[in-house]
């Protein structure tokens, strides 16, 4: 059925119950989507709900160009960059990346500790420049200690998809982290 004939013929008596479908159809898709570019799940779970309201409000306007869903889609991410580009939120997301590459106390030394943070810095940055494909099974798998299999469901790919985006992941690190460090 088109998406035309979708709204036109739907059992939906109203915009609400249409809504309402939408949102049982797509919404955690939609959240696990506006995850892969925010990394946080309660802003993605706020996108997605910027979507729907935003879903609710135009559906008038839908030109029926392409899909419902694919509609949706580019709304969510449209907000998702818009989120992105806001500087808050890069220094929220990286300052809590950063304590969480902390090094915690112990009998480490001052020296040592501050090694450690600069290092911590250094990796931190180029893990978020990395493309967002293989920035978001690094987080997962080493920030968030997922495993491959949960990677894979979570984003919805295969395994050896997530495998092969870890290891172009860290080669592209590993090719950064060396030409930071010949230029020290």
């Amino acid at each position: 059925m088109s998406n035309h004939d979708f709204l036109e013929n739907s059992k939906f008596k109203n915009k609400e119950q249409l809504i309402e479908e939408l949102i049982e159809l797509y919404a955690k898709q939609i959240t696990n989507f506006s995850f892969t570019y925010v990394k946080d799940w309660g802003m993605a779970e706020d996108i997605t709900q910027d979507v729907f309201i935003k879903v609710y409000d135009n559906l008038d306007t839908f030109r029926h160009e392409g899909s419902l869903k694919t509609w949706i889609y580019q709304i969510a991410a449209n907000r998702s960059k818009d989120i992105l580009r806001n500087s808050y939120f890069k220094t929220t997301i990286v300052s809590d990346l950063l304590e969480s590459l902390m090094p915690k106390k112990g009998n480490t030394s001052p020296e040592d500790t501050v090694i450690q943070i600069a290092e911590d810095k250094t990796l931190a940055k180029n893990v978020l420049a990395l493309p967002v494909k293989y920035r978001e099974v690094i987080i997962l798998y080493y920030y968030h200690e997922m495993s491959s299999t949960e990677i894979s469901q979570f984003l919805q790919v295969n395994v050896g998809t997530v495998k092969s985006r870890l290891q172009r992941g860290r080669q592209r690190l590993k090719v950064t982290l060396t030409k930071e460090s010949e230029y020290e």
